[in-house]
């Protein structure tokens, strides 16, 4: 798989780019702000853009949403269906999504919003802002707390220990270091 990630200006938040190497479709995952480096990164790769992946609706997520639509006239999916103040594809748990000749799982991480989700792909996982490199992200309630942490151990942490995961902020880590070293897990 070709694998981008790109800091923003917007809240430190993190884009990246998953691509097929067979067929060159790209999955865009997040975008906070539309940079110059991404566009180079796709011409070098020569990469298409397919697909926009929201992990949820908060601005330093989807602030560059409504430039990469116009650019690209792609599908993006969230799991409210909305983001960005636009209208996206509803992804819910479990569902499927491809990119070329890679598909990934989507699987809910409400907690942090109530339409937070995650998406699985081969020896990875995109966590947005529900499991961090040492944290978790904030959350309004303990109910939502209990959810987020619920869903995290259910679902991420089921997951082979190898897997990297890639948050909305912050550096990689992986499901086997957040396991063992994560204070809210230990």
């Amino acid at each position: 798989m070709i694998f981008g990630h790109f800091l923003s200006g917007a809240n430190e938040a993190n884009m990246f780019i998953a691509a097929c190497p067979e067929t060159r479709h790209a999955l865009l995952v997040d975008v906070p702000l539309w940079e110059p480096q991404i566009e180079r990164f796709l011409k070098v790769h020569h990469l298409k853009v397919t697909a926009v992946f929201i992990t949820h609706d908060h601005y330093d997520h989807t602030g560059g949403l409504d430039t990469v639509m116009g650019m690209f006239k792609v599908r993006a999916y969230s799991g409210s269906g909305h983001a960005g103040g636009l209208t996206v594809h509803k992804l819910r748990h479990d569902d499927p999504l491809h990119f070329g000749n890679i598909e990934g799982r989507v699987v809910a991480t409400p907690g942090h919003t109530p339409e937070g989700i995650s998406l699985i792909l081969p020896g990875m996982v995109f966590t947005g802002d529900a499991l961090f490199s040492g944290s978790v992200g904030g959350t309004s309630s303990p109910i939502n707390a209990q959810m987020q942490i619920h869903s995290i151990q259910t679902y991420l942490f089921s997951l082979p220990e190898y897997y990297e995961i890639h948050p909305g902020h912050g550096p990689s880590s992986t499901i086997g270091i957040e396991k063992r070293f994560n204070p809210f897990f230990t």
